[in-house]
């Protein structure tokens, strides 16, 4: 069962309007340099996200602990919705229609592909996701969230250095938001066409363990 589901907490209208402002006061920019300001803005956010939630590092043995428990999977939750908010801002900027089932279906593709889960490599191709039902697109997002978890994990040894530990967090997720971006980027750009998505659904079993 997925705890959080950043899917759940984004606001799709506040996405379409901040998009078409940008739009309007940007006429002269190409869709993908539209983009790249929304990803530039997100990175900073996600750099925020991963010092703020190193900061108790600071404090000896004490902040150490809530680091390692609780700052971490702060940094997972922070991440996880600048990351679909994202996605979903760059698919709006290429005129994805944000309430349509399809939409939501590429997404997590998109989220899945993006951030290197398993799932994304176990047969699981657009066309298969696309006719995925709503309860296996959530096991799908969780295994998003597991290897954004195992990345978290990976880096909280750098975490809870005091001082340092803020910055290098600060940059890893600077850097996995801006990877991140690049590839939703390519993906939205080269299928300009978003037909595929919609259609009759199938479920399967998504195996979330193992990542």
């Amino acid at each position: 069962m997925v705890i959080f589901n950043p899917f759940d907490h984004v606001n799709k209208k506040d996405i379409k309007m901040r998009v078409a402002k940008l739009k309007k006061k940007n006429p002269k920019l190409s869709n993908e340099e539209i983009c790249r300001l929304l990803i530039r803005k997100k990175s900073r956010w996600c750099a925020a996200a991963g010092a703020v939630t190193a900061l108790p590092g600071a404090v000896p043995l004490l902040g150490t602990l809530v680091v390692i428990v609780g700052g971490t999977a702060l940094d997972l939750t922070a991440m996880a919705f600048f990351l679909t908010e994202m996605i979903l801002e760059v698919a709006a900027v290429y005129n994805r229609n944000l309430d349509l089932t399809g939409t939501s279906r590429e997404a997590v593709w998109v989220l899945v592909s993006s951030v290197g889960s398993s799932a994304a490599g176990r047969g699981f191709s657009k066309l298969t996701v696309a006719q995925l039902s709503g309860s296996t697109l959530i096991r799908l997002v969780e295994h998003a969230l597991l290897a954004l978890g195992i990345r978290a994990t990976q880096k909280t040894i750098l975490r809870v250095i005091p001082v340092i530990g803020m910055f290098i967090a600060g940059w890893v997720n600077y850097y996995t938001c801006k990877k991140v971006g690049a590839f939703v980027i390519k993906h939205y750009s080269d299928n300009p066409c978003s037909d595929a998505w919609e259609g009759e659904t199938i479920d399967v079993e998504v195996d979330a363990q193992n990542e």
